[in-house]
């Protein structure tokens, strides 16, 4: 049986939940709300989780010095093997996006040997669950505009202008 294990904590985002599996981490979820209803809810959906600070203390400490500006490079071991292959590719790809820049879907989509799917690499970005550390927030659109974020495009400046890149922006209002 998978041990599961969570966390939640406030950040300057609001609260983040991390969950692991056996140890791994596959779930970063940013939400409002009141704690203890954010542990309920998740508690309802895995009732043989457990809460624990313990497996978490250096992602705590990672994203803690993030947001203060940190440079990190997270050391978070992740599972996305419940993820489709190309979603897989292409969250591995975001990996390799230099902290402060930005990057479009077309431009993934080409590195990963797919010039016209920037649909579908959009799709994948979004479906990451693990933002922050798989560094969704550094894909843009084509055209130099912002695109989407699953947390909001607020999380997404938020996490931009913390890079100090939400100035390359085509918009950023």
């Amino acid at each position: 049986m998978d041990l599961i294990e969570y966390n939640i904590q406030e950040s300057s985002l609001g609260y983040i939940l991390l969950v692991a599996r056996n140890g791994r981490l596959f779930r970063l979820d940013i939400m409002a709300g009141e704690p203890h209803r954010i542990k309920k809810e998740f508690a309802a959906a895995y009732p043989e989780s457990v809460d624990s600070e313990k497996p978490f203390r250096d992602i705590w400490k990672d994203l803690d010095r993030y947001f203060k500006g940190g440079k990190v490079e997270f050391r978070a071991e992740i599972d996305i093997s419940g993820l489709r292959p190309f979603t897989q590719k292409v969250l591995k790809e975001l990996m390799n996006i230099p902290y402060g820049e930005l990057r479009s879907y077309g431009w993934i989509g080409k590195r990963l040997g797919y010039p016209n799917a920037s649909r579908a690499v959009g799709q994948a970005v979004g479906r990451n669950p693990v933002p922050i550390i798989i560094p969704c927030h550094r894909v843009i659109r084509q055209d130099g505009n912002i695109g989407g974020f699953s947390s909001g495009i607020h999380i997404k400046k938020m996490l931009l202008s913390i890079e100090g890149s939400l100035n390359k922006i085509k918009s950023n209002v």
